[in-house]
This record gives C-alpha cells, sequence and structure tokens, in this order.
C-alpha cells in the first residue's frame, strides 16, 4: 500500500468516527485530505469500497501490532499478555465511535462477522506462541493449561468490546485488562 493510500485511509478513519459513514462524503474525505476527488477516486471507485479497504486495512494493522507483541523477546509472557490486551481493546474495532459501530454493523455485517473470527483464529495462535516461549524459558508453573488461560483471556477481550459500558467495577478499561492479567498469570490467592 502506497503512502497517499494509508493517508487516505487514517483520515477516513477520523472523519468516519467523527460524522459516521453515512454523512461523510467522498468530496470531504478529499478535501480534507487537500487532494482532488479525481485523485480520491484513482484508489477507490467509491465511498463502499473505501470502507471495504479500510476495513481490511484496520484487520492488518491489528494482525501486525498481535505478531510483533508475540514476536518480541524482550518481553517477559506477562507483559505480552498486558501489552497485548491493550491493544486489542483499543486498536478493536469495536471500541471504535458507537454511531460508526452501528452503522458498519448494519452496513457491512459480513465485514464485522469476519473481524470476528479472524480474531477467534489469529489470537489463539498468538497467545499459544507466547506460552511456548514462557514454558521454554521456565516463567509458567508445572501443571499449567494454557487453554484455559487463552480462553479467559479471549473472554476478557469479548466482555470488554460487547459490554465496555456494562463493566461493574470501579476500574477503567485499562485498568481492568490489567488485572484480568494479573489473575491469569498470579492467580487471586496471596502469596
Amino acid at each position: 500500500m502506497d503512502p497517499v493510500q494509508i493517508r487516505i485511509l487514517e483520515k477516513v478513519e477520523e472523519l468516519f468516527f467523527k460524522y459516521g459513514y453515512s454523512k461523510t462524503k467522498m468530496e470531504e474525505i478529499a478535501s480534507s485530505l487537500k487532494i482532488s476527488r479525481k485523485t480520491l477516486y484513482k484508489y477507490y471507485s467509491n465511498k463502499q469500497d473505501l470502507m471495504e479497504v479500510y476495513m481490511e486495512y484496520k484487520q492488518d494493522k491489528i494482525r501486525n501490532v498481535i505478531s510483533e507483541i508475540a514476536n518480541d523477546e524482550t518481553l517477559t509472557a506477562v507483559q505480552k499478555f498486558s501489552k497485548m490486551h491493550r491493544s486489542l481493546v483499543e486498536e478493536s474495532p469495536y471500541m471504535m465511535q458507537d454511531l460508526f459501530i452501528r452503522e458498519i454493523s448494519e452496513m457491512f455485517p459480513h465485514k464485522m462477522e469476519q473481524f470476528k473470527k479472524r480474531r477467534q483464529k489469529e489470537i489463539p495462535e498468538s497467545i499459544g506462541k507466547i506460552f511456548q516461549m514462557a514454558k521454554l524459558k521456565g516463567e509458567l508453573r508445572d501443571g499449567f493449561m494454557p487453554e484455559v488461560a487463552v480462553h479467559l483471556f479471549l473472554s476478557s477481550i469479548e466482555m470488554i468490546l460487547n459490554n465496555k459500558d456494562s463493566i461493574t467495577v470501579p476500574l477503567n478499561i485499562h485498568e481492568f485488562q490489567l488485572e484480568v492479567v494479573n489473575v491469569i498469570f498470579y492467580g487471586v490467592l496471596k502469596r
């Protein structure tokens, strides 16, 4: 993807979040980027095409962040989990502005379902890699069941993303995700 396309997609994110998909016009996108409509249409034939490409771009961006974290050998397993959890919550399309999410869920249900399926496949693979490396480094206790931690991790993300307004603990989303990671790695009993 060339720099102009990336610039367009980053601006589209800003405008769609601010005004919603329906109210953002291709002319406004071109104008805010200080490019001609002809240049914008050279890359994207219409707003729907632009949205489809944006959503692919967002998925790839999330996947790259997760992969970088999983492969970072300078971080411990706990640091990787914490950073991955925070990144997934912050970068997820479900954390975007409510208006925007409602619109794309209604207009692009196949893309939202695709996001969910990719997350359900790719995140466990990355988490599995983290556990394998942690086991080799001796960071995990004997008898530890990675499958349970993977399910807890994914469930906590789903809970935050799907019910972010109904979390009833006195923590913000970042504090909540850190506590989830602490429970997964350190449990709840005093040592």
